[in-house]
């Protein structure tokens, strides 16, 4: 399913993130995944929340210039091979990926991906789920 990925693209300096990571914290928010990738001028902050309305909200009123990314969840077995045959899935459909990174919530494993064509991710996503469900 698509959910709305939180895009922030933080200062190079020591605290940085820690100041995101605060301002969701006072506001109640949890975070329940996130990646940090460096640039050469700049970190790139992804994060998955819990409320995504609220994040923005508090994050806007700190100045922290954000962007709603759509990416795809996807429920992975915990089991060994799972990712794999993802991976193979989009590869026998050409579909190549930006990012990816995975979490668990309550239990579940949840891998995050985005493509530069998010509408064929989608769909191939989506039909494999329906296939493991009726197959």
């Amino acid at each position: 399913m698509i959910i709305n990925q939180l895009t922030i693209h933080i200062e190079d300096r020591c605290g940085a993130s820690w100041q995101v990571f605060q301002t969701l914290a006072d506001k109640g928010i949890n975070i329940l995944s996130y990646s940090i990738n460096d640039e050469p001028e700049y970190g790139v902050l992804r994060l998955i929340v819990d409320n995504v309305k609220r994040a923005e909200e508090a994050l806007k009123q700190q100045a922290v210039h954000l962007e709603l990314t759509p990416v795809y969840s996807l429920n992975v077995p915990n089991e060994p091979g799972s990712m794999s045959r993802v991976l193979q899935e989009l590869a026998e459909n050409h579909i190549s990926l930006d990012f990816l990174y995975a979490f668990q919530y309550r239990g579940i494993s949840q891998a995050i991906l985005h493509s530069p064509n998010m509408e064929k991710l989608t769909k191939c996503l989506t039909d494999y789920e329906r296939a493991k469900v009726l197959g």
